[in-house]
């Protein structure tokens, strides 16, 4: 299958200093709680995974950046529906990364590196962020293809050149963890010729997979899982000026939830995202699903209440947003069967019908005769229910 990779590198680099012009040119490290996101190629040293601490050790003349996920989000959520006015078939690979179907659509375009033009220029303008392409049989090696090429450019591998594209590539595209990765370099296996050069049964025998092998040669057996299009209802309030109260929250919670159910025009939904933020930046957010899927103003505003009312903010806010997924209509609603008198007089009508049609007890209930009889079949009986 020919595929596309579409990829924007240093993605959370690129979205924080299009955001911050002036972070253009100095090193910069992306951080949340769990350690380094994210670092610029000049942050020399600093990884993903690495402690806050240990990458200010590393870099100090760094600019330290927390994460803004929300943002992130956002920008990448606009690159899928960016490559997908290009090829309807598109899988999220990572955050600021895609691989897309383009296989008959070189015939629309001039040739294969103006496809891969065309994906490029349509992410840059849904974006603002420059893309690399690589387009290749397989996702492995359109994702080796478009990491070796410069932001703005496209990396071609023809058919059947697999192989040999690969064979002088390092072995750290490959896609396994650390460890495995540690136990190649013990090796001595550099590049992915190393590998590829290897008879297959000794690479399964000492790795236990018959990926690495294959990869290696260029074969990649695994098929587009391309992204399902969820409808999202979304809407965002902004302050005047900062608040820290919970009251102001709920109060604004409840002027986005009005608008919502508005668009919901009589359909549910199976899931609520709240988040609180900060110029731009989560300070707090909840993901709620539901027992039921409701389109109940009232429920969903008292899920909020309970939610909110003893939230302590770290810090002032000054953006609500909501957003409802899981829409659907409701089609069915569970009652208790013998709850209430018009339930039991349909029951009985029913009954009476069935047995009039057939001329015999239809419908049966359970009768305890002996509760404690050592044998499960004298513990109780059939009997007709008597409508």
């Amino acid at each position: 299958m020919r595929i596309a990779c579409v990829r924007i590198p240093c993605f959370t680099v690129a979205v924080e200093r299009r955001a911050n012009v002036q972070l253009e040119e100095q090193p910069l490290v992306v951080y949340d709680r769990g350690g380094v996101i994210d670092a610029s190629p000049e942050a020399a040293g600093v990884r993903r995974g690495l402690p806050l601490r240990e990458a200010k050790a590393l870099c100090p003349s760094a600019v330290f950046a927390q994460a803004n996920h929300s943002l992130y989000r956002d920008v990448a959520e606009a690159l899928l529906d960016a490559i997908e006015e290009v090829s309807p078939q598109v899988e999220e690979a990572e955050a600021g990364a895609a691989y897309a179907d383009v296989g008959g659509l070189e015939g629309h375009y001039e040739n294969t590196f103006a496809l891969a033009g065309s994906l490029i220029e349509t992410v840059r303008q849904a974006t603002g962020l420059l893309a690399s392409a690589g387009v290749a049989e397989g996702k492995f090696v359109s994702w080796v293809a478009a990491s070796m090429t410069e932001p703005g450019d496209a990396g071609i591998v023809p058919s059947g050149r697999e192989q040999e594209f690969l064979r002088d590539k390092p072995v750290v595209f490959l896609p396994v963890e650390l460890e495995m990765l540690q136990r190649i370099d013990l090796l001595a296996l550099t590049t992915l010729g190393d590998i590829a050069a290897l008879p297959q049964t000794a690479v399964e025998a000492q790795f236990r997979s018959d990926r690495l092998w294959e990869l290696a040669n260029g074969v990649d057996r695994d098929a587009l899982r391309p992204r399902k299009r969820e409808e999202v209802l979304r809407e965002r309030l902004s302050f005047d000026a900062p608040v820290a109260v919970s009251e102001a929250l709920v109060m604004a919670s409840k002027q986005l939830l009005r608008r919502l159910v508005r668009r919901l025009r009589g359909r549910t939904a199976r899931r609520m995202h709240i988040q609180i933020l900060a110029d731009e930046r989560i300070v707090w957010e909840k993901l709620e699903t539901f027992r039921e899927p409701t389109g109940d103003e009232r429920l969903i505003m008292l899920v909020i209440k309970t939610r909110l009312s003893l939230l302590e903010l770290p810090q002032a806010v000054d953006t609500v947003a909501i957003s409802l997924t899981g829409i659907g209509r409701e089609t069915a609603k569970q009652t208790k069967l013998f709850a209430d008198t018009k339930n039991l007089n349909q029951i009985a009508e029913a009954i009476r019908q069935l047995q009039a049609r057939y001329g015999r007890p239809m419908i049966w209930r359970v009768e305890e005769v002996d509760p404690y009889s050592r044998h499960p079949e004298e513990r109780s009986v059939l009997v007709p229910y008597d409508a």
